[in-house]
């Protein structure tokens, strides 16, 4: 009986100040460094081709940095390179 309680009290708290602190909450994600920005790529490279070099992952995530660089709005593909759908902004 105890811990259900305590379960109750907690969903209700948490259904009362949820919405409140999620208004606190910035609109825009934080920037990543070059440095986060790079390790997340590898890993994502890494579960995606294991098989993959490390050589080859760095150059596919430095090219995929770079095109982020270069055109900020136009979305990638998994492998790095601007999406077939997608057109460079004019």
């Amino acid at each position: 009986m105890n811990t259900s309680v305590k379960i109750v009290v907690l969903a209700a708290l948490v259904a009362a100040f949820g919405p409140a602190m999620a208004d606190d909450a910035p609109a825009a994600k934080p920037v990543k460094t070059t440095k986060a920005q790079m390790h997340d790529c590898m890993s994502k490279q890494r579960a995606a081709h294991p098989d993959m070099s490390d050589k080859a992952m760095r150059k596919t995530c430095q090219n995929q940095l770079q095109t982020l660089q270069d055109h900020p709005s136009v979305p990638l593909s998994p492998n790095g390179t601007p999406a077939q759908d997608s057109t460079p902004p004019n």
